[in-house]
């Protein structure tokens, strides 16, 4: 077998057949109990649950591209008495 050659198994980016049925699932039960409605009434009486839910669905990884420039060497302040 060559090196890095991969046979048998799903093809990269087939989605986990178990994730989207409880996907779908999640999404049936938000829209029996009320959808967007019931939910922002939820998230106001329970901010700091809504939150916790909130910051666990942002992306982890972050790129950013940039440039910084810094004038060395740094002035001391003036303090005047």
């Amino acid at each position: 077998m060559p090196a890095g050659a991969k046979y048998g198994g799903r093809q990269k980016g087939t989605p986990n057949k178990l994730s989207g049925s409880v996907k779908d699932n999640v999404v049936a039960v938000f829209d029996q109990i009320g959808g967007l409605d019931n939910m922002a009434t939820w998230a106001t009486e329970n901010q700091t649950e809504f939150y916790r839910l909130y910051s666990k669905l942002l992306p982890t990884d972050l790129n950013v591209k940039g440039s910084l420039s810094v004038n060395w060497p740094l002035s001391k302040p003036k303090i005047e008495q």
